[in-house]
């Protein structure tokens, strides 16, 4: 989705919000940050504030309760009217940026002790402190407890959690989320990092800034690096948009960068304030850098896409797969073929693969034989980063993830996979990154996203600690990247019948119904964000409301990076 369509979307949504202030909207569901056209204004704020009542004079403890759950909602002017139903001493010190609790509205429970408060909220999701998104793993009540005084012979509360609840409906409205960018160890890929902030484009320029400058959320902490040098901060706790340009001011460790790494600098801050400013002007201690975009050559790639192409094993093809028709991978096809695989996975430049079959995993190049990297039994279908690593784990063992490259050497993958007594599936995005596993647990399934850290040489020594994603009802059975920030998972429900359940990574999900029969989800691009092979070998697309045959006969669908 361009920037100008995400402006445009954003822009229905005031005009909606100001027809019906009380009404339940919802921010648009809004795909990769893509470079888009000029923004046409961006000096207006899109104030998308609730406008709550202030306390009323002589109002009751449980409507001062009840008052300040509901002013919290607006964070205009530091959540000024909020602020209002404190005690002057509680008022200076709640800090209400350090969580947002997103309940579903409903059946509140309010009870007291004389001037002691207690809340109960039914809780759907939650963002903490630097604004990343966590949805619930169990629908348990969260209390909350108040105490209230009389000031100036009203009540007040003088004692309140810090954070705020608000509804799912009104989180929507005045929330949305912001894609923020680091960079692969490398530089040579862009990583998302999605965070949610309040819906004002005054206030969420500088809460992105800092936001990059403080770096990146825990789980992709030491998977990723920031052009930054270290200590940076905003020189002015401001950042002003004027004209489109937003201006931003560092501190003087900002000065310790070369030209490259300023170059990094900019090209990070203006991807991160994509939908907020059309260029950035930095300066350091006030003093304005000239700096020069990175060339094509050093420019890193973001969301690199999958070939519209499925790429199928079907009889004694594999290859790209066109109407009923496989064009074979030069090189690859053959070698791939006569190990009779069961799953296989691409690199982007299609020079390699890792294939599944019933010798193990094996490392399939384009010049060289196969290498067998894993003979141990029961394997899960294996994946491959762009520098030829093969991450391999048996299904039964899921602490026991190796990489393996070229020359056969294995390397033990550290994990931090609390509760996992199996791994049924794993995908790695399509920059190499990061990882989706699909895990068993004693109580169920767990699925959970993990940052690849990486050694000397780019081998793959740990993942980081995971943040859990959604399962959704059913059995889970895969697991597959559908962009840079998205995954679907496919889940067995009735019989035959199947559920898709997507979901951004640090924000929402949805869930569609999948094909009758589907055993394997992979990413696409074209016209479907993912495609599900089928348990009698049917390649099945989605469609309008339905799925569509793409071909059959299909012993296995690859996975597959990003092309460059």
């Amino acid at each position: 989705m361009s920037r100008r369509t995400v402006r445009a979307l954003a822009a229905a949504l005031v005009v909606a919000v100001a027809l019906v202030v009380s009404a339940c909207a919802s921010i648009p569901d809004a795909g990769p940050v893509r470079q888009g056209g000029p923004v046409a204004q961006v000096d207006d704020p899109l104030d998308l504030d609730f406008n709550p009542s202030k306390p009323e004079k002589g109002a009751s403890q449980q409507r001062i309760v009840q008052g300040f759950i509901d002013a919290a909602s607006s964070p205009k002017n530091n959540f000024q009217i909020a602020r209002e139903y404190l005690t002057t001493a509680m008022a200076a010190t709640w800090n209400p940026d350090d969580s947002v609790t997103v309940d579903d509205g409903r059946n509140r429970s309010y009870d007291h002790d004389g001037d002691q408060w207690s809340v109960e909220v039914n809780p759907v999701a939650s963002v903490d402190a630097v604004g990343a998104f966590h949805p619930v793993t169990t629908r348990a009540p969260i209390g909350l407890r108040y105490e209230l005084v009389k000031q100036d012979g009203e009540w007040r509360i003088a004692v309140a959690p810090n954070g705020v609840v608000i509804d799912d409906p009104t989180f929507r409205a005045v929330y949305t989320q912001q894609t923020l960018y680091f960079y692969s160890p490398d530089f040579g890929y862009l990583v998302p990092d999605a965070r949610w902030f309040p819906a004002r484009v005054a206030a969420s320029a500088t809460r992105v800034a800092s936001a990059v400058l403080a770096g990146p959320v825990k789980w992709l902490s030491g998977a990723v690096t920031s052009a930054f040098p270290e200590g940076t901060q905003l020189a002015v706790p401001s950042v002003t948009t004027v004209g489109g340009v937003a201006q931003v001011d560092l501190s003087s460790e900002a000065g310790r960068a070369d030209s490259v790494q300023l170059q990094r600098m900019q090209l990070q801050l203006e991807q991160s304030l994509g939908n907020l400013a059309q260029s950035v002007q930095i300066s350091i201690e006030g003093n304005a850098e000239q700096i020069a975009p990175l060339g094509s050559g050093a420019a890193p790639l973001q969301d690199p896409a999958v070939d519209t192409h499925p790429i199928v094993l079907r009889g004694e093809s594999f290859g790209l797969l066109s109407g009923s028709s496989v064009t074979s991978l030069s090189g690859l096809s053959d070698k791939i073929v006569a190990l009779q695989p069961s799953a296989v996975a691409l690199d982007a430049a299609r020079d390699q693969a890792a294939v599944l079959s019933e010798v193990g995993a094996t490392l399939v190049r384009r010049s060289g034989d196969p290498v067998r990297v894993d003979a141990r039994p029961g394997l899960i279908a294996p994946v491959i980063d762009n520098s030829g690593w093969v991450l391999s784990v048996p299904g039964g063992s899921p602490t026991a993830l190796q990489a393996t490259g070229s020359n056969g050497e294995a390397h033990a993958v550290a994990t931090d996979w609390p509760g996992a007594i199996g791994i049924q599936s794993l995908a790695i995005s399509r920059d190499g990154t990061r990882v989706a596993a699909l895990l068993r647990t004693a109580s169920g399934y767990s699925l959970v996203a993990a940052g690849i850290v990486r050694g000397s040489g780019g081998v793959p020594t740990a993942l980081t600690a995971p943040v859990e994603l959604a399962v959704g009802a059913g059995t889970p059975l895969s697991v597959a990247w559908t962009g840079e920030l998205t995954v679907a998972l496919l889940n067995s429900t009735n019989g035959d019948a199947t559920s898709i359940v997507e979901q951004t990574i640090g924000g929402e999900q949805t869930t569609t119904t999948g094909p009758g029969g589907g055993r394997t989800i992979v990413g696409a691009a074209g016209l479907a964000r993912y495609l599900v092979l089928t348990a009698d070998g049917s390649l099945q697309a989605p469609t309008g409301t339905g799925w569509q045959a793409q071909t059959d006969k299909v012993g296995a669908v690859a996975a597959q990076l990003g092309q460059p």
